[in-house]
């Protein structure tokens, strides 16, 4: 009967009314806010790759160092600054082919890359078919970028953090309490850049036909809230 006596008092403590919440606890809201600002690129980056192979390597490293003063020279012509173009070191390793199974070193593979990028739009097909001309091995990288990226990811912060308070003042409204200072503010997001749709090259803009579509710059944000009764 004893045991029985306990087991009721345990069950109706549990079933029983919360205790209220203690003086000093407080209360709060966490919600996560985003913001994105779209914007039209006005840079555009490739990378050019120039390789030699032959048995040779000093002979190799001079073809290379020849071929790189004809690219920068091209870009130079064309108004290309110097500080947008960037010469990597030269890459050395074996040129190996295979007899079957059987590895034959042929002799050595240099290579080097130099990175482009174009302030000016306009200057995107006289640069490919520049370089191109000068019998580059291969152009890869394509991008586009704004020259105002940070001010623009600054701008989607602001939109998420306001959007982040949207956020909590209707959770707030609909539960009939009253939103209070924000407690801490944590940045989610570092800048991520992604293209609206795709990137298009049409021919139907004067002599440049290169059309980079748009871009989106997104930011998200972690803030909580303090909530009043």
């Amino acid at each position: 009967m004893k045991k029985l006596i306990i087991l009721s008092l345990l069950l109706l403590s549990a079933c029983g009314p919360k205790p209220p919440i203690q003086q000093g606890q407080q209360r709060q809201i966490t919600v996560t806010g985003l913001g994105s600002v779209v914007s039209v690129p006005d840079r555009f980056s490739f990378t050019v790759i120039i390789e030699e192979r032959g048995p040779s390597a000093s002979e190799l490293n001079a073809l290379v160092a020849e071929k790189t003063a004809q690219v920068i020279e091209q870009l130079q012509k064309l108004k290309v600054k110097d500080k947008n173009i960037r010469s990597l070191q030269v890459q050395f390793s074996p040129w190996v082919e295979y007899n079957g199974q059987t590895p034959e070193q042929k002799g050595f593979v240099l290579s080097r890359r130099i990175d482009i990028t174009l302030d000016d739009l306009d200057m995107y097909d006289k640069s490919i078919d520049g370089v191109l001309k000068l019998k580059i091995n291969r152009i890869e990288g394509f991008s586009y970028a704004n020259s105002h990226s940070h001010e623009h990811y600054q701008s989607a912060v602001k939109q998420a953090l306001l959007d982040a308070k949207r956020r909590a003042d209707h959770m707030a409204d609909v539960l009939d309490l009253e939103l209070g200072k924000a407690l801490s503010v944590s940045e989610l997001s570092q800048g991520q850049v992604v293209p609206e749709g795709k990137f298009m090259a049409l021919r139907s803009r004067g002599e440049s036909g290169s059309m980079p579509g748009e871009m989106s710059t997104s930011a998200q944000v972690s803030v909580v809230f303090e909530l009043i009764d």
